[in-house]
């Protein structure tokens, strides 16, 4: 077996002391990464093996406890292995990875000493990483599910959009009609001399406009908005990005060339601080949407209620619609079934005139390779 760093936290980490490093903390950890590798990495061979290796190695576990809370211990550590095997082609780790090699290697018995090398050689670099970095992705085809929910509200509103994106990254996911999209009819949708090009299997929809939505005013919220210019910031947003889908690469590094052209607006600040100032920017003759994807995943329990307080607040003084896309589970008070736990649900809550309508109203692949739109009744 390989020898494994000793990676010792900081002082300052929430998890230094000795009660909550202790083996009972290092299990959870472990099972973390196990969890992860087989719900999340069952057809990613790379990243499930190396989530197993790291599951049975405490002392590999351990640099994940100077990760800012909130932060999913796995994403942030595979994140930052990324980032520097696509930096290092030469390590012998690279030759696992499909965005580091031309011909990547498959998992096999050397991959432990591989990423055991490759870890001590970087160990102050991944430390840093873990502990000053956020997950952060951009899923361009998510624009997908937004071509279709905003449009489903320009109808029903009979206005244009003021659309708020909270936890936007980059704003790659402002630009709906930017971009091309295949919903699997035969016919290309939005921008279709777009070089991003999105690829969607959807049902339930019927009369899909051509035309992507544009709203007349958008913007982006984010704690730690990415700006594209900074290679090093568009490097890591790359870096989130799991490794053994290069067709997410293809649509990120497009997307991200077009969003140099025209910047979408963004400001930095946190979901619940800043919601009701962005909002009252919004202009008051269009409709204002507000969106979220993945994003109350990575919020405490008492944050997702003060969100959508802030939203309920809003809803008193304009009508409102707030479209989220999260895991089962995550969404307060949302209804679901058990055949739907791995799936994203889209909620949809609407503000009119004092008027509060819920609904799950659609069903989706994490990244959009499927979206079921559903007929506005409950799950049973």
């Amino acid at each position: 077996m390989p020898t494994w760093p000793t990676m010792t936290p900081r002082r300052d980490s929430p998890d230094a002391d000795g009660a909550a490093a202790g083996t009972s903390h290092a299990d959870r950890l472990a099972d973390w990464f196990r969890r992860f590798a087989e719900v999340e990495c069952p057809d990613l061979p790379l990243y499930r093996a190396l989530c197993l290796i790291v599951a049975e190695h405490p002392g590999l576990l351990s640099v994940v406890l100077d990760a800012r809370p909130g932060q999913w211990r796995p994403n942030i550590l595979l994140a930052a292995v990324h980032l520097l095997v696509r930096r290092d082609p030469d390590a012998r780790l690279a030759a696992y990875f499909p965005t580091a090699s031309s011909t990547p290697r498959p998992p096999d018995d050397a991959l432990a000493s591989a990423l055991a090398e490759f870890i001590e050689r970087h160990a102050d670099e991944i430390a840093e990483l873990v502990s000053t970095r956020s997950t952060q992705t951009n899923e361009v085809n998510r624009s997908c599910l937004w071509f279709v929910a905003w449009h489903e509200e320009q109808r029903a509103a009979n206005a244009q959009l003021a659309v708020i994106e909270v936890g936007a990254s980059a704003g790659l996911n402002l630009m709906v009609e930017r971009y091309s999209y295949d919903f699997g009819d035969g016919l290309l949708r939005g921008d279709r001399a777009s070089s991003v090009r999105l690829g969607c299997a959807l049902s339930g929809v019927r009369d899909l406009p051509a035309d992507a939505p544009q709203p007349v005013w958008r913007l982006g919220i984010d704690r730690e908005p990415i700006d594209l210019a900074d290679a090093d910031k568009r490097d890591w947003l790359q870096a989130c990005i799991w490794p053994e889908q290069p067709e997410r690469h293809a649509r990120y590094v497009a997307a991200a060339a077009s969003a140099l052209e025209v910047a979408p607006p963004m400001i930095q600040g946190d979901a619940v601080g800043s919601i009701s100032a962005a909002a009252a920017a919004a202009p008051d003759d269009a409709h204002l949407v507000i969106v979220t994807s993945w994003v109350l995943t990575y919020l405490r329990r008492d944050d997702r209620v003060a969100l959508r307080a802030a939203l309920d607040a809003i809803g008193e003084r304009r009508d409102l619609t707030w479209l989220s896309a999260e895991g089962a589970g995550v969404v307060p008070g949302l209804r679901t079934v058990d055949a739907w736990r791995n799936d994203t649900l889209v909620h949809r809550v609407r503000w009119r005139g004092g008027h509060v309508d819920e609904q799950l109203v659609a069903r989706c692949h994490p990244h959009l390779r499927w979206l079921e739109w559903l007929d506005g009744s409950p799950p049973a």
